[in-house]
């Protein structure tokens, strides 16, 4: 008895930790203690199992490995089909897209939903794939280097190119510029960007209008 008790908490502990509702933080001293109490708590419950410990860890990882391919599966391809009738493309050719795009080495830190979204975004924005795949390495890399939100990144460098009457073509020289500008002023990325395409479209921002 007392050993189905400790399979089902240990069941219960994985669980909250695959689901968010238990994380493992070190943001603070605090935090780090009770996160390392923690696994040290489920290591020495599998331990004290023995076999059937190891039994249950292996099969509540495999598990939660499965479901969330099933539920990462989910949210890219219904952010891909979005984009195929934006694009007013087949299934096929913006598959073909992402599938190319995950290939790029720049764009692999993304994943495949943030990748998934970017395509999303531009197809939003009336680009065709050509121009997504133009686009796409440079939005993900300025993304990279400067931690930005992607939806509002690609959105603003999206009207910045318009602005500018730059074809998807030039993307990359207008990300060096973009970056290059951002790097040597005194203000902050998304200031730069804002200014931007406050400049080039004469929309401005919220927090430029204030």
């Amino acid at each position: 008895m007392s050993q189905l008790v400790s399979i089902a908490v240990l069941i219960a502990s994985l669980a909250l930790l695959w689901s968010g509702w238990k994380r493992v933080e070190f943001s603070s001293f605090l935090t780090t203690v009770l996160s390392v109490l923690e696994l040290l708590g489920l290591g020495i419950a599998v331990f004290s199992l023995g076999w059937w410990g190891v039994v249950v860890l292996a099969s509540v990882n495999v598990l939660a490995v499965l479901i969330w391919s099933v539920v990462l599966a989910s949210r890219v391809e219904t952010k891909l089909v979005y984009a195929d009738i934006q694009a007013n493309e087949s299934k096929e050719t913006v598959k073909g897209l992402a599938q190319r795009l995950a290939r790029q080495n720049e764009l692999k830190v993304l994943g495949p939903v943030q990748r998934a979204e970017l395509i999303r975004v531009l197809a939003d924005r009336n680009r065709s794939v050509a121009e997504i795949e133009e686009m796409a390495v440079p939005i993900g890399m300025l993304k990279t280097i400067h931690s930005a939100p992607l939806a509002w990144l690609a959105e603003s460098f999206d009207a910045i190119l318009r602005g500018a009457g730059e074809p998807a073509s030039k993307a990359r020289e207008t990300a060096e510029t973009v970056h290059g500008t951002a790097v040597n002023a005194a203000a902050t990325f998304k200031e730069i960007v804002d200014a931007l395409v406050a400049f080039y479209t004469d929309e401005v921002p919220e927090q430029l209008a204030a």
